[in-house]
């Protein structure tokens, strides 16, 4: 490829990348309407259901990738709403635990079941050769970032 279409495709990855992701996500939204959930509840619902409970407040934070203050604002909507609930956590006070309520699980199994959906329908005709090849990819561009600033080398897992 030459240098001039490369530096094209390089400047526009990015965008692209990131257009598809909102793009994934909103047809997410999408499926869970009929819910009443939106990016910002049903993200940490299925996070919680994907990491052994109870959950450290600060692991959602980090899972999720969002500041503190605004995780912090969605369980309080989460648990109004009783999917959620919060606990002291007894080896750090500063600390709180976060757990689905019966009814959190019940809809974190139907956010899971809506996230594998998209999934299927998303990467409809695509082969395994090529999913491993873009995971390749995305390894590659993980270790890029983590060599070059630090951050974490282990991006939250799951959906986004």
């Amino acid at each position: 490829m030459p240098d001039f279409e490369r530096n094209e495709k390089e400047l526009s990855f990015g965008r692209r990348l990131a257009r598809l992701g909102a793009a994934w996500r909103r047809q997410v939204d999408n499926d869970l309407r009929d819910y009443g959930l939106t990016e910002a509840t049903w993200r940490p619902v299925l996070y919680l259901g994907l990491l052994p409970p109870p959950v450290r407040q600060t692991d959602l934070v980090r899972a999720l990738e969002i500041e503190a203050p605004s995780v912090g604002r969605l369980l309080d909507v989460l648990e109004r709403r009783g999917l959620v609930f919060r606990s002291p956590d007894r080896a750090d006070k500063r600390s709180k635990l976060v757990s689905l309520t019966d009814k959190g699980e019940h809809i974190a199994r139907q956010v899971r079941h809506a996230v594998e959906a998209v999934s299927s329908r998303l990467l409809d005709g695509i082969s395994t050769p090529e999913l491993q090849a873009c995971y390749s990819v995305f390894e590659r561009i993980e270790a890029n970032l983590y060599d070059r600033t630090g951050a974490s080398a282990e991006v939250a897992g799951g959906p986004s």
